[in-house]
């Protein structure tokens, strides 16, 4: 279950990444269309939270963290909820307690 889990989320972060990388490249110019933000933080959500974090992190998205508090706090919000659901597996299934 833990691998399949951390395959879907590796997916799901690459996939995420990417849509950070795709609106960061629309952002350059006024006129194109962007992807919304429920976009991006559905992703994130949705078992793309390292891919929200690294997208923000590597690639300065939405990094005004006075006008993107809600963003920033979504997306580490889905990021450490994965995270400790990725542990809660690796502990249930060795046994450990």
């Amino acid at each position: 279950m833990l691998r399949v889990y951390l395959i879907f989320s590796g997916i799901m972060g690459i996939v995420t990444f990417l849509l950070f990388g795709i609106d960061k490249l629309l952002s350059k110019k006024e006129e194109n269309p962007r992807i919304p933000e429920i976009v991006l933080l559905g992703f994130s959500s949705f078992g793309g939270g390292l891919g929200g974090i690294l997208g923000r992190i590597l690639l300065h998205h939405k990094n005004n963290f006075k006008t993107k508090f809600h963003f920033a706090i979504g997306v580490w919000t889905a990021f450490l909820l994965q995270a400790a659901l990725a542990v809660y597996i690796f502990v249930s299934e060795s046994g450990i307690v």
